[in-house]
């Protein structure tokens, strides 16, 4: 009797052990292909477009992007501590700062999934714009104990790694705290010298700390911003591409000259670099109005609205996309045209007839 309870005791363990078994639940493996990564990237941009910046903002995968900025002594040290961690969570507002922009007139929307040939990484590719400003965000994207991230990302406006701007925040901010007359010392004063019109003497302390300041990408923002304001404009493009032999990216390089070409009304010029930038980026109906724009600056008005027509049609309603289209039917003297784009406020933007005829008025 005492064998046989022994067997049925046996049993009973190994059937339990059995339902358990079955009622585990299986994770399923993600595929990581075009299909699931683009799906990723979708859900990030539904997310902002609906007003939640939850799913953009926990995309990243902190603990690979940490092991990153450790190589750096002073920011290894600082993220042991309260100031260190908090200044390195600063960096993941992505979300809040793209609901921020669309809220303000602006459109967030992914452009591009590819696969790196040389790699076999996984890339998307975000783009953002407001008041014809664009950036870029070419993230790659892997997985995570069954879930995709974002590991780390090039920025084109920055011309960095997403981690090498998470380092360098964390380090300029340590350094704000704990080092004031350091380098931090010069960033501000070339800082105050740019905010005051005093362009030409930023550039030439620009010039004479380039060694110590040159790994910062705030330190090319400045430069390139300085270098605008004091180089004649014929010479202005060939400056910038001279910057890829002190190590600037390409990629950068062409997004800033697509920015001088729109504001001088280079169309030739526009259009090329334009067609330069999707190679990287992907087509993207945002440069129908920025070429529509540089149009409008070389007063080819036709052409400009032809532009902004057929972005309207792939776009959201912006707001420059309409004023512009305003500015090109009052140019062109056509008050049917005019009057009928003003109207379509009323139901894009919710304007009231006092609101259009402000708008109005502007025109007289």
């Amino acid at each position: 009797m005492r064998t046989i309870k022994i067997l049925c005791i046996a049993c009973t363990l190994l059937l339990l052990a059995g339902a358990c078994k079955t009622k585990a639940p299986v994770e399923e493996a993600i595929i990581l292909d075009e299909n699931s990564v683009s799906a990723f990237a979708m859900q990030i941009e539904q997310s902002v477009l609906n007003g939640n910046p939850d799913t953009y903002n926990q995309a990243f995968d902190k603990a690979y992007l940490k092991s990153l900025i450790r190589d750096n002594s002073i920011v290894n040290s600082s993220l042991d501590a309260d100031f260190g961690q908090q200044f390195f969570e600063s960096n993941f507002h992505a979300g809040d700062e793209a609901i921020a922009l669309v809220d303000n007139g602006g459109d967030f929307k992914f452009v591009r999934y590819y696969l790196n040939a040389e790699d076999s990484s996984h890339h998307i590719v975000f783009r953002t714009y407001n008041d014809f400003i664009l950036n870029f965000f070419d993230y790659v994207v892997d997985t995570l104990g069954g879930s995709l991230v974002i590991k780390d990302g090039f920025i084109y406006n920055s011309g960095n790694l997403f981690s090498d701007n998470i380092r360098e925040n964390v380090l300029l901010n340590v350094l704000y705290k704990t080092n004031p007359e350091g380098i931090t010392s010069i960033l501000s004063q070339i800082k105050n010298l740019s905010d005051q019109g005093k362009s030409s003497e930023a550039l030439q302390l620009l010039n004479e700390h380039e060694t110590e300041l040159k790994d910062l990408s705030y330190y090319w923002q400045l430069y390139i911003a300085n270098l605008y304001k004091t180089c004649p404009k014929t010479q202005y493009i060939d400056s910038i591409n001279a910057l890829k032999d002190r190590g600037l990216d390409q990629r950068t390089l062409l997004l800033h000259q697509l920015m001088f070409n729109l504001n001088e009304g280079r169309t030739e010029a526009c259009e090329g670099t334009i067609n330069q930038l999707i190679e990287f980026t992907g087509d993207d109906p945002i440069f129908l109005l920025i070429f529509g724009k540089t149009n409008f600056y070389a007063k080819n008005y036709e052409t400009a609205l032809g532009c902004y027509e057929t972005a309207n049609q792939y776009l959201p309603p912006l707001w420059d996309l309409w004023y512009g289209q305003l500015e090109c039917y009052h140019a062109m003297h056509n008050t049917e045209g005019f009057n009928q784009c003003l109207e379509t406020a009323k139901q894009n933007y919710g304007m009231t007839e006092e609101e259009l005829s402000k708008v109005r008025r502007k025109f007289q």
